[in-house]
Protein backbone atom coordinates (compact mmCIF):
# COMPACT_ATOMS: atom_id res chain seq x y z
CA UNK A 1 0.00 0.00 0.00
CA UNK A 2 1.05 3.54 -0.48
CA UNK A 3 3.07 4.88 2.68
CA UNK A 4 3.36 8.29 2.60
CA UNK A 5 4.42 9.14 6.01
CA UNK A 6 1.26 9.87 7.88
CA UNK A 7 1.13 13.32 9.99
CA UNK A 8 0.71 13.40 13.28
CA UNK A 9 -2.61 14.92 15.01
CA UNK A 10 -1.63 18.58 15.74
CA UNK A 11 0.39 18.69 12.70
CA UNK A 12 0.24 22.20 11.05
CA UNK A 13 0.54 23.02 7.13
CA UNK A 14 -0.44 25.80 4.93
CA UNK A 15 -4.23 25.24 3.14
CA UNK A 16 -5.48 27.93 1.16
CA UNK A 17 -8.43 29.17 3.64
CA UNK A 18 -11.99 30.37 2.23
CA UNK A 19 -13.07 32.24 4.77
CA UNK A 20 -9.52 34.12 5.12
CA UNK A 21 -9.18 33.80 1.11
CA UNK A 22 -5.08 32.87 1.25
CA UNK A 23 -2.99 30.26 2.53
CA UNK A 24 -3.28 30.09 6.22
CA UNK A 25 -1.60 27.55 8.58
CA UNK A 26 -3.89 24.87 9.33
CA UNK A 27 -3.95 22.23 12.05
CA UNK A 28 -4.62 18.68 11.74
CA UNK A 29 -7.41 16.98 13.96
CA UNK A 30 -8.45 13.89 13.11
CA UNK A 31 -7.05 10.93 10.64
CA UNK A 32 -8.74 8.15 8.96
CA UNK A 33 -7.25 5.56 6.39
CA UNK A 34 -10.01 3.44 4.57
CA UNK A 35 -8.34 0.65 2.95
CA UNK A 36 -10.39 -1.58 -0.53
CA UNK A 37 -8.05 -4.73 -0.80
CA UNK A 38 -9.26 -7.42 -3.49
CA UNK A 39 -7.75 -10.78 -3.29
CA UNK A 40 -6.54 -13.46 -6.40
CA UNK A 41 -7.50 -17.12 -6.07
CA UNK A 42 -3.58 -17.33 -4.36
CA UNK A 43 -4.67 -15.54 -1.76
CA UNK A 44 -2.64 -12.31 -2.74
CA UNK A 45 -4.07 -9.14 -3.10
CA UNK A 46 -4.40 -8.19 -6.93
CA UNK A 47 -5.70 -4.97 -6.24
CA UNK A 48 -5.76 -2.29 -3.43
CA UNK A 49 -7.43 1.29 -3.24
CA UNK A 50 -6.95 3.72 -0.29
CA UNK A 51 -8.20 6.90 0.61
CA UNK A 52 -6.73 9.20 3.28
CA UNK A 53 -9.32 11.50 5.04
CA UNK A 54 -7.57 14.60 6.88
CA UNK A 55 -9.41 16.79 9.59
CA UNK A 56 -7.79 20.23 8.87
CA UNK A 57 -8.76 23.42 11.27
CA UNK A 58 -7.59 27.02 9.98
CA UNK A 59 -5.87 28.63 13.43
CA UNK A 60 -7.40 32.43 12.10
CA UNK A 61 -10.43 32.00 11.57
CA UNK A 62 -11.36 28.75 13.13
CA UNK A 63 -13.15 27.02 9.98
CA UNK A 64 -12.24 23.27 8.79
CA UNK A 65 -12.10 21.62 5.84
CA UNK A 66 -11.55 18.21 4.93
CA UNK A 67 -8.69 16.69 2.37
CA UNK A 68 -9.16 13.62 1.00
CA UNK A 69 -5.41 12.09 -0.65
CA UNK A 70 -6.61 9.12 -3.03
CA UNK A 71 -4.70 6.77 -4.90
CA UNK A 72 -4.76 3.08 -5.53
CA UNK A 73 -2.28 0.39 -7.30
CA UNK A 74 -2.71 1.25 -11.02
CA UNK A 75 -1.81 5.39 -9.90
CA UNK A 76 1.44 5.33 -10.49
CA UNK A 77 4.01 7.41 -12.39
CA UNK A 78 6.66 6.77 -14.77
CA UNK A 79 9.21 5.91 -11.88
CA UNK A 80 6.48 3.59 -10.10
CA UNK A 81 5.87 5.99 -7.72
CA UNK A 82 2.05 6.15 -6.46
CA UNK A 83 0.24 9.70 -7.47
CA UNK A 84 -1.84 10.77 -4.30
CA UNK A 85 -4.86 13.15 -5.77
CA UNK A 86 -5.71 15.35 -3.25
CA UNK A 87 -9.13 16.76 -3.05
CA UNK A 88 -10.46 19.44 -0.48
CA UNK A 89 -14.01 20.00 1.11
CA UNK A 90 -15.79 22.34 1.19
CA UNK A 91 -13.90 22.91 -2.57
CA UNK A 92 -11.30 25.93 -2.04
CA UNK A 93 -12.50 28.59 -4.09
CA UNK A 94 -9.65 31.41 -3.61
CA UNK A 95 -8.62 31.00 -7.21
CA UNK A 96 -11.61 30.42 -8.91
CA UNK A 97 -12.82 32.78 -11.87
CA UNK A 98 -15.81 35.14 -10.97
CA UNK A 99 -18.13 35.11 -14.11
CA UNK A 100 -18.41 38.71 -15.90
CA UNK A 101 -21.83 39.97 -16.88
CA UNK A 102 -22.46 40.70 -20.30
CA UNK A 103 -25.77 42.23 -20.26
CA UNK A 104 -26.21 41.78 -24.28
CA UNK A 105 -24.75 38.95 -24.62
CA UNK A 106 -27.63 36.20 -26.41
CA UNK A 107 -28.98 33.78 -23.81
CA UNK A 108 -27.41 30.40 -25.67
CA UNK A 109 -23.74 32.12 -25.32
CA UNK A 110 -24.44 33.40 -22.23
CA UNK A 111 -25.21 29.42 -20.72
CA UNK A 112 -21.61 28.24 -22.56
CA UNK A 113 -19.60 31.27 -20.89
CA UNK A 114 -21.32 30.05 -17.70
CA UNK A 115 -20.45 26.45 -17.89
CA UNK A 116 -16.82 27.47 -19.37
CA UNK A 117 -16.31 29.44 -16.13
CA UNK A 118 -17.49 26.76 -13.68
CA UNK A 119 -15.23 23.67 -15.49
CA UNK A 120 -12.99 26.03 -15.09
CA UNK A 121 -13.92 26.45 -11.12
CA UNK A 122 -14.07 22.55 -10.96
CA UNK A 123 -10.76 21.49 -12.60
CA UNK A 124 -12.71 19.74 -16.00
CA UNK A 125 -9.80 21.88 -18.02
CA UNK A 126 -10.56 19.03 -21.15
CA UNK A 127 -14.54 20.55 -20.97
CA UNK A 128 -13.05 23.82 -20.44
CA UNK A 129 -11.37 23.92 -23.56
CA UNK A 130 -14.33 22.38 -25.46
CA UNK A 131 -16.52 25.29 -24.18
CA UNK A 132 -14.60 27.93 -25.48
CA UNK A 133 -14.08 26.70 -28.70
CA UNK A 134 -17.90 26.32 -28.79
CA UNK A 135 -18.48 29.83 -27.21
CA UNK A 136 -16.02 30.62 -30.67
CA UNK A 137 -18.45 28.48 -33.15
CA UNK A 138 -21.27 29.97 -31.93
CA UNK A 139 -20.02 33.91 -31.83
CA UNK A 140 -19.21 33.20 -35.58
CA UNK A 141 -22.74 32.00 -36.49
CA UNK A 142 -24.50 35.15 -34.00
CA UNK A 143 -22.48 37.39 -36.73
CA UNK A 144 -23.11 35.02 -39.33
CA UNK A 145 -19.51 34.26 -40.02
CA UNK A 146 -19.54 31.44 -42.81
CA UNK A 147 -16.69 29.46 -43.56
CA UNK A 148 -15.53 25.56 -44.12
CA UNK A 149 -14.08 25.05 -40.98
CA UNK A 150 -12.98 27.23 -37.34
CA UNK A 151 -9.71 28.81 -39.08
CA UNK A 152 -11.29 30.78 -41.97
CA UNK A 153 -14.37 31.93 -39.75
CA UNK A 154 -12.05 33.48 -36.85
CA UNK A 155 -10.54 34.96 -40.04
CA UNK A 156 -14.12 36.86 -40.92
CA UNK A 157 -14.07 38.25 -37.32
CA UNK A 158 -11.72 40.51 -38.31
CA UNK A 159 -14.60 42.47 -39.80
CA UNK A 160 -15.47 43.02 -36.24
CA UNK A 161 -12.29 42.95 -34.05
CA UNK A 162 -9.23 44.54 -33.34
CA UNK A 163 -6.12 41.91 -35.59
CA UNK A 164 -4.54 40.96 -32.23
CA UNK A 165 -7.32 39.95 -30.72
CA UNK A 166 -8.01 37.79 -34.16
CA UNK A 167 -4.23 36.49 -33.89
CA UNK A 168 -4.75 35.44 -30.07
CA UNK A 169 -7.86 33.29 -31.28
CA UNK A 170 -6.17 31.30 -33.56
CA UNK A 171 -4.02 30.03 -30.77
CA UNK A 172 -7.16 29.14 -28.68
CA UNK A 173 -8.48 27.08 -31.85
CA UNK A 174 -5.66 24.88 -31.72
CA UNK A 175 -5.75 24.49 -28.28
CA UNK A 176 -9.17 23.56 -28.20
CA UNK A 177 -8.45 20.81 -31.42
CA UNK A 178 -6.29 19.15 -29.29
CA UNK A 179 -8.11 19.03 -26.08
CA UNK A 180 -11.05 17.88 -27.71
CA UNK A 181 -9.51 15.79 -30.54
CA UNK A 182 -6.17 14.47 -29.01
CA UNK A 183 -7.37 14.43 -25.49
CA UNK A 184 -4.76 16.71 -24.44
CA UNK A 185 -5.41 18.71 -21.27
CA UNK A 186 -4.88 22.39 -21.78
CA UNK A 187 -2.64 23.68 -18.45
CA UNK A 188 -4.90 25.58 -15.92
CA UNK A 189 -2.95 29.21 -16.87
CA UNK A 190 -3.19 28.49 -20.41
CA UNK A 191 -6.92 28.32 -19.64
CA UNK A 192 -7.23 31.20 -18.01
CA UNK A 193 -5.10 33.42 -20.37
CA UNK A 194 -7.88 31.70 -23.06
CA UNK A 195 -10.72 32.90 -20.90
CA UNK A 196 -9.70 36.26 -20.40
CA UNK A 197 -9.06 36.25 -24.49
CA UNK A 198 -12.60 35.37 -25.05
CA UNK A 199 -13.83 37.62 -21.99
CA UNK A 200 -12.28 40.68 -24.18
CA UNK A 201 -13.98 39.42 -27.40
CA UNK A 202 -17.31 38.98 -25.57
CA UNK A 203 -16.61 42.78 -24.22
CA UNK A 204 -15.48 43.80 -27.44
CA UNK A 205 -18.47 42.56 -29.54
CA UNK A 206 -21.30 43.03 -26.99
CA UNK A 207 -20.92 44.97 -23.80
CA UNK A 208 -19.52 48.25 -25.49
CA UNK A 209 -21.68 48.43 -28.20
CA UNK A 210 -24.53 47.91 -25.46
CA UNK A 211 -23.16 50.80 -23.26
CA UNK A 212 -22.75 52.88 -26.57
CA UNK A 213 -26.28 52.42 -27.33
CA UNK A 214 -27.21 53.31 -24.04
CA UNK A 215 -25.23 56.83 -23.82
CA UNK A 216 -26.38 57.51 -26.98
CA UNK A 217 -30.14 57.36 -25.80
CA UNK A 218 -29.17 59.10 -22.44
CA UNK A 219 -28.06 61.94 -24.27
CA UNK A 220 -31.16 62.10 -26.55
CA UNK A 221 -33.00 62.32 -23.80
CA UNK A 222 -30.96 64.85 -21.46
CA UNK A 223 -30.70 67.40 -25.15
CA UNK A 224 -34.63 67.04 -26.37
CA UNK A 225 -35.92 69.38 -29.31
CA UNK A 226 -36.10 73.15 -29.17
CA UNK A 227 -33.66 72.99 -25.57
CA UNK A 228 -30.70 75.35 -25.96
CA UNK A 229 -27.25 74.29 -24.20
CA UNK A 230 -25.83 76.48 -21.75
CA UNK A 231 -22.72 78.16 -23.02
Amino acid sequence: MADNGDPQIGTTKKITCNQCKYATHHTLKALHTQLYTEEDFEGDVGYWAETKYLFWVCAGCDTAVLEEQITDIVNVDQHGEHIVDVRFSPKRSAYDLTEKSFKSLPRKLKQVYRESIQAFNNQLYTLTAAGLRGLIEGICADKNISGSNLKKRIDGLTAHLPKNIVENLHGFRFMGNDAVHELTTPSRHDLQVAIEVIEDLLNYLYELNYKASRLKKHLRVEHQPGEQEAG
